[in-house]
């Protein structure tokens, strides 16, 4: 057969992920993957990745049981940064975070962690049955100037005191926001206590390539594991992800390198991709001799991009100058409320072909990749132009949105009232009702309810329905935020006959 016999053209009818709208290297959009709409892809990296699609054969190795070209590559991903073993994972940090926790946790642990972490880490939870208790945010802490706050030492101390029987702890750092916590002091309580700490440290794969100007990265915080999503900031292929386990958390014996092993190869496919490792490879050679120098560059030009745009937008345009420890790679713009409508602007923003990684009702956050020039900026800088010269009345009163801003936040911090167990309502319950959103008042969640974005649930399976869910699930429903969970306005719930009792789930 020739090859004009074989070859399928890419615009035949029948091929429909082929001809979505493609990102372009001309036109990379600020959000993630890294690799900045395959601009850093070359032709002969792309031949060669391709031809890297293979299995397990003597002559390549086995992800799962590295010995040669896999175990070297995991071997330099560790000396990178400063783990004492590294895994890769092929299928994302979905994985990561499953492996991560199974691997330490058991029904006799105890978890704490923010209502703040990924829809991951609620699966995760919800397959092993473990023990767990959210960290309460004081009122006072709960307003950051971002949707939620960030983890702080303070908080920490006083969830401990709460739960004593805490043995693992969770956060995440970078959050969606680009906020850190200040991980080495929060080691530091961890360990003092006899706890693991654990990272979702999906958005800070670079931090390692410039360590005197971003935030201080997982395992030179002393944490004990964390799960990195290289795709996000690095220019590595989706679902590129790795676990790294510390030195020390080894030595002392808090964690076990062969369980981890063990978890990956129960969790993840039994096929991972080669091509994706080789693109986890590839980037962090490439970010290690080159990734310091472009993070300087980026970093500036950032920063000439929000000194400029502030007047256009109105107020501080970015909220990268604040005092905390941010990632300056998530720029978080922040248009005046009185004249336009976050997610107004970001649609305004497409139709403009400008991509942005999410808006909310107050915000547009914005990750920015280290092969992004000064044309995509100026492209941005006119598109913001344009479209805040043109763009309608705001859909609503800046004080409403103001205030539904701090109410979504309280929910996203705030502890429900007991349900039952998140394990059975998502795995021992078949007998789901749909009611509408309206009437769901004291009834039982069925489902995860995340606004998306950020994708941060609101409720979890098993926890009871206030009227204030409703209240601001309803009027995010009906500013046009996708809520994820609820579909014309219909709510998952499980039958009444099961409310008068409540099991040990642990809450306030």
């Amino acid at each position: 057969m020739s090859a004009s016999e074989r070859d399928l053209p890419f615009s035949d009818s029948r091929l429909h992920l082929w001809n979505m709208p493609a990102r372009t290297a001309s036109h990379p959009g600020f959000h993630m993957p890294g690799h900045g709409g395959a601009r850093f892809f070359t032709k002969d990296y792309a031949d060669t990745i391709i031809s890297i699609d293979t299995t397990e054969l003597s002559s390549s190795d086995d992800l799962h049981e590295p010995w040669g070209p896999a175990r070297m590559a995991m071997n330099e991903s560790s000396r990178i940064y400063g783990s004492g073993e590294t895994l890769f994972v092929t299928t994302g940090s979905t994985t990561g975070m499953q492996v991560m926790l199974a691997s330490v946790v058991t029904p006799d642990t105890f978890l704490l962690l923010p209502r703040s972490v990924h829809m991951s880490a609620l699966h995760a939870i919800a397959l092993l049955d473990c023990q767990y208790a959210f960290i309460p945010f004081p009122d006072e802490k709960i307003q950051s100037g971002y949707l939620y706050p960030q983890l702080t030492e303070e908080v920490l101390e006083n969830a401990i005191r709460l739960y004593p029987q805490v043995t693992d702890i969770l956060l995440v750092s970078p959050d969606y926001y680009g906020q850190c916590a200040v991980l080495t002091a929060l080691a530091e309580i961890a360990h003092a206590h006899g706890c693991r700490l654990l990272v979702d440290e999906a958005h800070g794969a670079h931090f390692s390539f410039a360590k005197d100007l971003l935030p201080c990265d997982a395992m030179s915080s002393g944490a004990d594991m964390c799960v990195q999503s290289l795709h996000k900031t690095l220019p590595a292929l989706t679902m590129a992800s790795q676990i790294h386990i510390s030195p020390d958390a080894i030595d002392s014996g808090r964690v076990s390198v062969l369980r981890v092993w063990g978890m990956l190869r129960l969790f993840e496919t039994s096929s991972p991709s080669f091509v994706i490792a080789a693109s986890s490879e590839y980037a962090l050679a490439w970010m290690e001799k080159f990734g310091r120098h472009a993070l300087e560059v980026k970093i500036q030009d950032i920063q000439d991009f929000t000194d400029q745009i502030g007047k256009i937008l109105g107020v501080q345009a970015a909220m990268s100058k604040d005092t905390g420890q941010r990632d300056p790679l998530h720029l978080v713009l922040l248009p005046d409320t009185d004249r336009m409508f976050a997610p107004h602007l970001m649609a305004a923003l497409e139709s403009r072909g400008i991509f942005i990684e999410f808006a909310d009702l107050l915000r547009l956050v914005l990750i920015i990749s280290p092969w992004q020039n000064s044309d995509d900026f100026d492209a941005l800088y006119e598109a913001v132009s344009d479209a805040v010269r043109n763009i309608p009345p705001p859909l609503v009163e800046a004080r409403d949105a103001i205030s539904l801003d701090k109410r979504w936040g309280k929910l996203i911090t705030s502890i429900p009232k007991k349900g039952i167990a998140l394990r059975t309502a998502v795995f021992e319950r078949s007998d789901v009702i749909s009611i509408p959103l309206s009437e769901a008042k004291d009834r039982i969640c069925a489902s995860t309810i995340a606004p998306y974005p950020p994708g941060i649930a609101v409720l979890w399976p098993g926890e009871r329905i206030s009227q204030e869910h409703i209240d601001v699930l309803q009027r995010l429903y009906d500013l046009g935020i996708s809520v994820r969970g609820i579909k014309d306005d219909m709510i998952d719930v499980l039958p009444e006959r099961i409310l008068g009792g409540e099991d040990d789930v642990v809450a306030l």
